[in-house]
């Protein structure tokens, strides 16, 4: 249900039950046009195999659209139609050892813990998966959008959109790999009462894709140190020699064309951004100089019963074990395949406008495939004015700022009710994704979240609505405060002082990459976008979580 946009931009409930606004790597903004449909039914689908893979008590997790922006559902399974509060323990109890599908999802949980099913999604991603994603990416990345002609550039745009939305739910698919095993130690850890930052703190160093930068630009690190002036421009960096000049290259291959800033194809990549690829190149750091030792577990470890502390170094082992793949995989998956998809559809874009089809290329996001493909090879379809008002209408949806939540709330299911492996992958994923968190001191005035690293750091802050808004600004050592971050803001954190957002739990992204780079940032501070002016000197004390106006 796609609702339509009124004058008060007023938020109701697509169904009956309730709904979570999914902002975890776009924010509010509403998705889109030219690929909300397709993503609505492949996180569906995907979301059906991933919870029965590991024997979930959940049909789906149901998207609807509310002025374009996705609000989410979980679906019980054998609810139907009609959403209706859990039952009565008891009858829980009975429910789950004679509904046929709950005795099947029971033998699921069972097996995956048996099986650490994880371990075979992850071993899939870096033996065979990765590379065959990579090179699909690479072959689609070599044609030139510029050398088609109309009709072979839609059927291009089709191929890149059709790649696009199954990579997309592949990833959606394959997510257990790093929720559960992440989710199952977190679940442990509060049980012996190790809070989530402390626990999380041990997972440093286990997503790798997060510093895969770093790595790609080791030559150009050291080629900046050992230069005797610093570069002005990407063309005097490649000056610096030629294992520089291949670094670059190849880091522009395999980054340069995923999504920076968003999940979404309505916001430039790195290869739109010359100015930010310079500050990056600037900024690269030399890994082989850095800590790459995992952090030593054996103080928290001492907070375990003696005879549990075998078991919390395995849960330690298995949840960095399936951290492995967390941002490799939807890097490759969903950001370089949606910056392939932004490149072709840009095309178009401008063909349009060169025409007076579009007032600016990058409206075209705001087609509907079969519009764009009317438009580029017949000239009929929506006109510029209609589209520009659709693309200005999601920007007057973002500033409504979309609640978080729509409907009438939901409890947890009953867990004591269920048979214990199918009560632990229940824990498991509830507490992954309730780490990941949405914004978790709404209601705390104050500047503090949840703090990542051991040192306090001042700076300058960058702030803005989004982190696409402060590129522009951002230097090295600035402090960037923005609402969220995704994976795709990989290439950008070596730029960075510090970091503050505004949503988020300590296995958010902004956290994850934080721990990573040894970057101080403080999460889930709430209201950080208002409350800090741009252009002001704060301090960020990851010890305390708390973020401090100086001047």
């Amino acid at each position: 249900m796609d609702t339509d946009v009124t004058t008060d931009l007023t938020f109701e409930p697509p169904g009956p039950g309730e709904w979570e606004l999914d902002a975890t790597h776009r924010g509010r903004r509403p998705f889109s046009r030219l690929v909300r449909r397709g993503l609505k039914s492949t996180i569906e689908d995907s979301t059906r195999e991933l919870m029965a893979g590991y024997g979930l008590p959940l049909e789906y997790i149901r998207v609807e659209y509310v002025h374009g922006c996705v609000y989410m559902r979980p679906v019980p399974i054998g609810e139907g139609d009609k959403p209706s509060a859990a039952p009565p323990t008891p009858i829980m109890w009975l429910i789950a050892r004679l509904h046929p599908e709950m005795r099947r999802r029971n033998r699921a949980a069972r097996s995956a813990w048996e099986q650490k099913r994880w371990r075979a999604e992850v071993d899939r991603w870096f033996d065979h998966d990765r590379a065959e994603v990579v090179a699909a990416n690479l072959e689609l990345q070599r044609v030139d959008p510029g050398s088609l002609d109309n009709s072979e550039l839609v059927d291009h745009i089709t191929s890149v959109a059709a790649h696009f939305i199954t990579q997309a739910g592949l990833n959606m698919e394959t997510h257990g790999g790093d929720m559960v095993p992440t989710g199952d130690y977190l679940a442990h850890c509060r049980r012996w009462g190790i809070d989530d930052d402390t626990a999380t703190a041990l997972l440093a160093g286990a997503s790798r894709a997060t510093t895969e930068t770093a790595e790609l630009l080791a030559p150009v690190a050291r080629g900046l140190a050992a230069a005797s002036d610093t570069p002005a421009s990407i063309a005097e960096i490649r000056a610096l020699g030629p294992a520089v000049g291949a670094a670059i290259d190849q880091w522009l291959d395999l980054h340069g064309w995923r999504l920076v800033t968003t999940d979404d194809i309505d916001k430039p990549t790195l290869a739109e951004r010359p100015e930010l690829q310079l500050a990056a190149l600037l900024a690269a750091i030399d890994p082989a100089a850095a800590d790459t030792d995992a952090p030593d577990a054996s103080e928290v470890r001492r907070q375990v019963p003696a005879a549990e502390q075998p078991l919390f170094d395995e849960l330690l082992a298995e949840a960095r074990y399936g951290m492995r793949q967390r941002d490799d995989n939807v890097g490759i998956r969903w950001n370089w395949s949606g910056g392939l998809l932004r490149r072709a559809v840009l095309e178009a874009g401008h063909r349009l406008a060169d025409r007076g089809g579009l007032r600016r290329a990058d409206h075209a996001v705001d087609l509907e495939m079969d519009e764009l493909r009317s438009l580029l090879l017949h000239g009929r379809g929506p006109d510029a004015d209609e589209v520009a008002a659709r693309f200005a209408e999601r920007d007057a949806i973002e500033a409504a700022h979309p609640p978080d939540m729509l409907g009438k709330p939901e409890g947890p299911p009953p867990l004591d009710a269920f048979p214990a492996p199918l009560a632990r992958a229940t824990t498991a994923m509830m507490t992954m994704l309730e780490a990941e968190g949405l914004s978790s001191n709404a209601d705390d005035p104050g500047l503090s979240g949840s703090g990542i690293g051991t040192e306090p750091y001042r700076g300058r802050a960058r702030v803005a609505a989004t982190a696409d808004e402060a590129l522009d600004r951002l230097e090295p050592g600035d402090v960037l405060v923005v609402p969220f971050t995704g994976p795709s803001y990989n290439s950008i954190i070596p730029l960075l002082g510090a970091l503050v957002v505004e949503s988020g739990g300590p296995m958010c992204h902004a956290a994850i990459v934080a721990r990573e780079f040894g970057l101080p940032a403080v999460v889930g501070a709430a209201g950080a976008t208002v409350d800090i002016t741009d252009g002001a000197m704060i301090e960020v004390d990851p010890t305390t979580g708390v973020v401090q106006v100086i001047a």
